[in-house]
């Protein structure tokens, strides 16, 4: 949550900076409710950024509905010019929310189109969009349908492998650390604990090299070899076990 709502902050200077130049276009042609829209939008733009308590799904859903508003809005009073508005918002709904029906976007585009178009026969469009030929109405809709249902259908591809590889990624360097610390540990077994009954071993073989050793004693140094020798392959064992460790985990 806390990331989408940066992203919103960091947009809405670009928001404002975009507004300057629109209010000044739908003043100047007089569209005063196309005024109110846009100062509306980045209005709520900036209440669902900085807005606390707001959940991450109520937010998102508020953020999706502004855009296709707004776009809505630009569609009717700009023309085939803003269906570029459309498209954006079908990418950004389907970016930020996932939705049951992952065409949902691309259908609300559908709904819009039609709509349009059925206002624009009826002659309920502004006077300046009603000079656009049957054929160009056609091709421009059904050119941002056909992009927005693709959009639909790569986006989620798209991000669901790029969550795949990072979890890939996630696992090999989890494995790669497990193996580093099985290795620190045979480093340190080898440096350390094989030493104790080596350097025992050492220290016996000198003194059977000396002939003035009684009975006794050499059945006390021949025990202490075989404990040694003992402990070593116990040692050994070890390092066996944890090498298999590294090689299962390569697998």
């Amino acid at each position: 949550m806390i990331c989408f709502q940066t992203l919103i902050i960091y947009i809405i200077p670009l928001s404002i900076i975009a507004l300057i130049p629109s209010l000044i276009w739908a003043f100047e042609e007089k569209l005063y409710l196309m005024v109110v829209v846009d100062i509306l939008s980045v209005g709520m733009a900036i209440f669902t950024g900085i807005k606390k308590g707001i959940k991450i799904k109520q937010r998102k859903l508020l953020f999706i509905g502004t855009v296709y508003i707004l776009s809505s809005f630009l569609i009717y009073y700009v023309g085939l010019n803003s269906t570029l508005y459309l498209l954006a918002a079908c990418f950004l709904a389907t970016f930020i929310y996932t939705f049951k029906n992952q065409y949902a976007p691309a259908f609300f585009n559908v709904y819009i189109s039609v709509f349009y178009i059925v206002l624009y026969y009826l002659e309920l469009t502004p006077p300046h969009n009603i000079n656009f030929k049957t054929s160009e109405l056609f091709a421009v809709f059904s050119n941002l349908i056909f992009l927005s249902f693709l959009v639909c259908s790569l986006v989620p591809k798209l991000f669901n492998g790029l969550d795949e590889s990072f979890k890939n990624n996630i696992k090999h360097t989890t494995k790669i650390e497990i193996q580093n610390e099985v290795l620190k540990e045979i480093t340190w077994i080898q440096s350390h604990v094989v030493r104790t009954p080596l350097s025992r071993l050492m220290a016996i073989t000198n003194l059977l090299k000396e002939n003035d050793n009684t009975e006794e004693e050499k059945i006390f140094l021949m025990d202490n070899i075989s404990v040694s020798c003992n402990e070593l392959d116990q040692i050994i064992q070890d390092i066996v076990s944890k090498s298999e460790k590294i090689r299962s985990s390569e697998k």
